[in-house]
């Protein structure tokens, strides 16, 4: 059975490989990147239940999409994976104005040259946040590992039994905490998680209105989950395109230490007078200089 495809249009702003090496997300299941075919493969949840493997790869004028599953697609369908697409490499976003921005930067050329600035990002806000929360306080490692055990709690694929898509927050915050830690051991995370799926399911949270939030009102949101602190709101607002604040981390001040302060560790009032001077770009300009190279 030939697979169906179509190519999802981008502006010549947009570099696809440029933007899947924007963010370790791409290491993060259901995420599977291939270099050498240069293929970002995602397997999604349709809103009917059908799992569909997602084959994403750089198109003359956009992104190919493959369905190796399908055949066909009706119109319905090919929206619904369109609009996906979409989200994870935010193809939608205008860097116009950041590149200008960024001329009066000595240094930043590269950031316009190589068409930096789009980050990849999850197809559902819920899981962006649930990622987001198994990055704090711990290492790159730990976080591979607790995102793989708690996708292994959602549907399988049934071409490929160990890819398996990520779980909704129905069936997380139906499952016993106790289980739920058993599964994931996200140690004092798990409290979080569960409880962020269960407002989540129950309606207490509407992520739907997350997206037209401005910057401030977004941030609140965001630092009013338990567990999320200023790092995580400032790293939720990022991927969902506000820049004016920055989220600091460790890797934050490893790469200001190696970049900008001769090897030494600076503080975080440190980074935050370096940044400063980008204004409403600091966030983003932060992040690029983190995933450079």
């Amino acid at each position: 059975m030939s697979a169906a495809g179509f190519i999802v249009a981008a502006s010549d702003q947009f570099d696809f490989r440029a933007t899947i090496l924007s963010h370790g997300w791409l290491m993060l299941p259901p995420f599977r990147w291939d270099d050498d075919s240069g293929t970002l493969s995602y397997l999604l949840k349709s809103s009917s239940g059908e799992l569909l493997r997602l084959q994403m790869s750089e198109a003359r004028g956009g992104v190919r999409v493959a369905l190796p599953q399908c055949a066909r697609l009706n119109p319905a369908l090919q929206a619904e994976v369109t609009t996906a697409v979409k989200q994870m490499l935010n193809i939608d976003w205008d860097l116009r104005p950041f590149y200008r921005a960024m001329r009066a930067h000595e240094g930043y050329a590269w950031l316009e040259t190589e068409r930096r600035g789009r980050i990849l990002v999850c197809p559902s806000l819920w899981e962006d946040l649930a990622k987001v929360l198994l990055t704090t306080n711990c290492s790159w490692s730990q976080t591979i590992n607790m995102t793989s055990q708690l996708c292994q709690l959602g549907a399988p694929c049934p071409a490929d039994p160990d890819w398996r898509a990520f779980p909704t927050p129905q069936r997380v915050a139906a499952l016993p905490r106790d289980e739920l830690a058993a599964a994931v051991r996200a140690g004092y995370r798990t409290a979080w998680l569960h409880e962020l799926a269960r407002r989540i399911t129950d309606g207490d949270i509407d992520l739907a209105r997350w997206p037209t939030l401005d910057s401030d009102a977004l941030f609140e949101a965001v630092k009013s989950l338990k567990g999320f602190g200023d790092y995580a709101a400032g790293t939720v607002a990022r991927m969902l395109g506000h820049f004016n604040r920055i989220a600091i981390d460790t890797a934050c001040h490893a790469m200001f230490a190696a970049r900008h302060n001769g090897g030494v560790k600076g503080s975080a009032a440190d980074i935050q007078a370096h940044y400063a001077r980008f204004g409403r770009w600091q966030g983003l300009v932060m992040w690029m200089d983190i995933m450079r190279g």
